[in-house]
């Protein structure tokens, strides 16, 4: 019915709503490439932390404290 009374404000309509979808898209897809590229480079840094602390092949073990007061 709206579109028989006014048909050029339900195309200006229709426009508005793809360009806001098209938008969201794009938005969407570069979350996604940005979450790709942080999970990458946590995962090299990771990768190197655990080849740079097992040099020599020993690896650091947290030392326990002593829970009985001297």
């Amino acid at each position: 019915m709206l579109s028989q009374m006014d048909e050029e404000l339900v195309l200006a309509c229709q426009r508005r709503i793809e360009e806001e979808d098209s938008a969201a898209s794009a938005a969407a897809e570069r979350r996604r490439l940005t979450w790709e590229r942080l999970e990458a480079a946590a995962s090299a840094a990771a990768a190197a932390s655990v080849q740079s602390s097992s040099v020599g092949g020993l690896v650091p073990v947290k030392s326990a404290t002593c829970s009985v007061a001297c």
